[in-house]
Formats: C-alpha cells, structure tokens, sequence
C-alpha cells in the first residue's frame, strides 16, 4: 500500500490536521511538522491525532528529529521516523533510540523497507491502545468526544493571501525578466579609426547680405553678435591749468580801405596776440567807410590812389588766468581776423595765479580705453554665442558713444577725488555658420580625395587675417586640418554587429578595414552577452585617433 503526506503549516490548527488525516485514502500518513508547530507541542493534540489514526484503521507516523516532539510521539503511541523514507521507530523501541540514533547517523541515506511492508509492520506493531477519552493538560477536565461521522470542509480563506501575493511575485519576476532581456539591452559601439590629415588654408569673402552668400564659391554669411551696456570708469586726472583771474585790456587797431571804401566786421571772440599772449575780444565791432574823400580821417596815397584808415578800439581778456597776462601797452600786435592791424594796446591788469588740476583729453581718452577693455564684458559678448557656428576672434570691436566726463573736460577736479567718465558701451564680433564652412570644406576637397575615402572631420576651422573692404564685405583666410581614410559607415557596422556576440561583433568590424584600429563596445548591463536587434538600441561612433 502506498502512503499519504501530510505536511503541517505554522498556522494549521488540530482540527485541520485531524481533518485531514480522517479524509485520506491511505492507510499510512506521514505527518511532517514544521520546526515551529504548536499543535505538536501539547500531549493532549498528540493523543487526539493517534485517536483519530486508531478509529480510522490507520497508521500515522510523525516526521521528525525534535527529541521533544518524538518524546511526545512515543507517549500517544505514534511512531517516530527521521525522514520520509526512514524506517519508522515503534513506541516500543523508544528506550532505545539513543543507541540507534549513533547508528542510523552512521549509515546515511539507508533506504527503509517498501512502504507497504512498512506500514504493516507500524499497524501490526502497535502495543497500546488510546484511551477514548482524553484528560485536558491544563485542567484535568474530560475532552467531549468528536462525533466520527462529522466531514471537516478545510478553509482555504487562510491561503489567499499566500495565493495574492504568490501570484504578484510571478508577474513582478515575469516583469523583470522582460525589462531585463527585452527593453533594457543597450550597446555603444566604438570604433578608432586611423587617419590621414591634410591642411587646409584657403581665402575666403565673408559678406553681410545674405542674397550675396555662395558656399560653393567661398562666399560665407556674416552674423555680428552685439551686447550693449551703459558703463562708467573712475579716472585720475593729469591735466594742470591756471585758474586764476584773467587779466583784462583795450587793443587798438586799424583797418585800411582802399578808394572804393568798404567795411569790415571784428566779432567777439576774436583773438589778438600781445607779446606771446592770447587775449579775447569781448564784444564785437564793425569798421567802414564810404569812398568820399573828405569823410576819411586819416587818408593817404599809395600807387595815386587813396586809402584811408579807420581806426577802433576794442576791450580784450587773456585766454586764460594767470598774473603772467599782466603785460605792459604793446605797440604792435596781431590779429586772427585778416585785414586788422593791431597798432597799439593798453597794459593788461588783473591776473592771478591759481594753479589746480583738470580733466584734460588725455584723461577722457585713457578712460574710454578702460571701458573698452572690460574683461566681464567681452565674457557677456562671447556667451551670447550659441552653438554651431566659428567666432572671427580678429573682428571683435568695441565702441563707446556719448562719452560724458564729471568733472568735464578743463573743469576743475578736487583735490583728493576721482573724476567720472560714463559711456554707452558697445562690444560687437561675427559669427559664420559652422555647417556652411563643413559644406564648403567637403566640397572643396571632394576631388583630392580617392574613391572610396571620405572626410571624417574637418578638424577645427579658423579664419585670420580678417579685413574689411567694400560694400559691406569682408575678406580672410580660413584654416583648419582635416582627417580623411577609407569610407566605413555606421549603417554598415549596425548591420554587421546587430544580434550577435560582443567577442564576434568586434572580430567582424576590425576585418572591414585595416585602418581601424580598435573596435569597443559597452552593453548597458553585465548579463547583456549579445548586440540588440533594435536599430533604436544600437550606438554606433566613430572616432578619428589624433
């Protein structure tokens, strides 16, 4: 006969396990307890079980080696075996299982007699019967009877959420294996590749309209990149003057007319130079005369024909402050305004000595260069340049507008400050487009190059010698150093490499050419063997080795 296994959980009760003894079809069941089993643990669960095993005709024998559980097996009458396939111990035989434990761990893994042999010998070696009734542990009160005939229906409620949670962790596994093997392969192939480089130094026309552009022909659109601000600088000033009073005169001077008489203007402001000295007339005066004789004052005769001259006065102040304007009467002198004779002048008087420094146009000038030089603000300028194009480092200008000085210019500055200088500010530079140039270079290079080698970066183009000419074009010279070798495109690497091994990807890659010198590739996760199928997860780079 074959027998019945039941396995006990930690949350099983008696009643369960009753139950399931009492509907097993066999007539051996082997009961294995958990290491934490409760109900085993009571001497009153352990008669109810070996009750049950007698009114059902059947032999139940207890799986274990927890002495105190066979301890308690041996005392409701239950045989003891230390595994399912273990030869079962009798009650009877309990004195004597020290012994037999050396001897059973001596001879490991002994197979037990066939189970039906086995169950028999368990049936027929039985030597007590179990009392009817049972006294309680605790209490020493009689336990009513079961009625025999009663079905015990189990209750799966108790597994449900073993069965919940059992069920999450097979999609959660079935989840993960997918992200794993299925979404989550990635590889970058990189190959090196050896390279030819070759100058490249050509003139060029940078122009500023755009209908004038002609990439093929060299001719490159100009984009200025401007930042404006409104900046000042603090400045020492140099400049020395005398501002002290001004002395202060008449001059006397004469105009000559020829017969036809005529007139002759001597505005304000004009100058008269006394003795080295500027002087400044303060008002302005008109000389004529009409042509009659007889009205001229002071006439004479030059080559039979007369003049006459007519003479005026008028009051001057020295061109600046200084007692060194305090001059004695000059008799003669000289005038800015043609046709006036200065014959005489009176002593000029009321100079003073008061020596002080001013702003003079040195000093506006070294300060516009101060703002000029802003290293912030040509740092501004730069990041407003994006990406995708080449700066022309040589057309980078600066412009300042509306310059203001405080003090101004000539004006006094006090002693121990600073005079101010407060500027518009505008710093310009061009930009060409990075793409026209790679166009142009390709272009430019297309016919040197063999038929089947190609142009694997154009290197870093620059242009000097930048010069404005004409009609708002430009001239300069573009540099830069290309690198070229045979073709290998990345279409044809994706192919090769696309679902194989990473060790035959690199073997098939290096055998396309001779000029690549070492192919790489990274997967996303160590247990990623192979290169993606997907085209989407598939990197491909080439490099060019400097």
């Amino acid at each position: 006969m074959n027998k019945d296994v039941i396995y006990i959980e930690p949350e099983d009760d008696i009643t369960d396990v009753i139950a399931r003894v009492k509907t097993s079809k066999q007539k051996v069941v082997a009961l294995v307890p958990p290491k934490k089993a409760g109900i085993m643990r009571s001497a009153v669960n352990m008669k109810l079980i070996a009750r049950t095993a007698k009114m059902g005709d059947k032999a139940v024998v207890v799986v274990t080696t927890d002495p105190s559980l066979i301890k308690l097996s041996a005392l409701s009458n239950l045989p003891v075996a230390k595994t399912l396939s273990s030869r079962p111990m009798l009650p009877s035989e309990f004195t004597n299982r020290k012994k037999q434990e050396t001897e059973e761990l001596a001879e490991k893994d002994l197979d037990m007699p066939a189970e039906d042999d086995a169950a028999e010998e368990v049936i027929d070696g039985k030597e007590e019967k179990i009392a009817d009734d049972i006294e309680d542990e605790n209490n020493g009160e009689e336990k009513p009877k079961k009625k025999k005939n009663v079905e015990i229906i189990p209750n799966f409620d108790k597994y449900r959420k073993w069965i919940v949670f059992g069920g999450i962790g097979i999609v959660f596994l079935v989840v993960v294996c997918i992200w794993a093997f299925v979404l989550a392969p990635y590889a970058k192939i990189t190959v090196n590749m050896k390279t030819i480089s070759s100058n490249i130094s050509e003139n060029v026309t940078l122009v500023t309209d755009e209908k004038k552009k002609d990439i093929k022909a060299g001719k490159f659109l100009l984009e200025q990149i401007k930042y404006e601000e409104e900046s000042s600088v603090e400045f020492e000033a140099t400049g020395k003057a005398n501002k002290g009073d001004k002395a202060k005169g008449t001059v006397n001077f004469t105009v000559a007319f020829g017969a036809a008489g005529g007139e002759k203007n001597v505005p304000a402001g004009t100058t008269f130079t006394l003795a080295g000295k500027k002087f400044v007339s303060n008002e302005a005066q008109k000389l004529s005369w009409d042509g009659v004789a007889s009205t001229c004052k002071s006439p004479t005769i030059s080559n039979g024909q007369i003049v006459c001259y007519v003479k005026g006065s008028i009051g001057v102040t020295a061109a600046e402050g200084g007692a060194s304007y305090n001059i004695a009467a000059q008799s003669a002198g000289s005038s800015d305004v043609s046709g006036v004779n200065v014959a005489s002048s009176t002593a000029m008087t009321g100079g003073t000595d008061k020596n002080v420094t001013v702003v003079s146009e040195s000093d506006i000038n070294d300060a516009k260069n101060q703002l000029q030089n802003n290293s912030e603000a040509k740092e501004m300028l730069y990041s407003q340049i994006g990406e995708g194009v080449i700066k022309i480092d040589s057309s980078y200008k600066v412009e300042t507008k509306d310059p203001v000085s405080s003090p101004k210019k000539d004006e006094e500055v006090a002693n121990g400050k600073k005079a101010k200088l407060t500027a518009k500010t505008i710093y310009t530079i061009y930009v060409v487009d990075r793409t026209a140039v790679d166009d142009f270079i390709h272009e430019f290079e297309k016919d040197k190059l063999a038929e089947n080698d190609k142009i694997y970066t154009t290197g870093t183009p620059f242009f000097e010698r930048f010069l404005e000419g004409t009609d708002g074009t430009y001239t300069a010279k573009l540099k830069t150093t290309i690198k070229y070798g045979p073709e290998i495109s990345e279409s044809l690497i994706l192919d090769t490499a696309k679902g194989k091994k990473v060790g035959e990807v690199k073997a098939l890659v290096k055998d396309m050419s001779a000029n690549i010198s070492d192919v790489l590739i990274d997967v996303s996760f160590p247990w990623v063997r192979s290169v993606p199928n997907d085209s989407n997860k598939v990197e491909i780079k080439i490099t060019v080795e400097e």
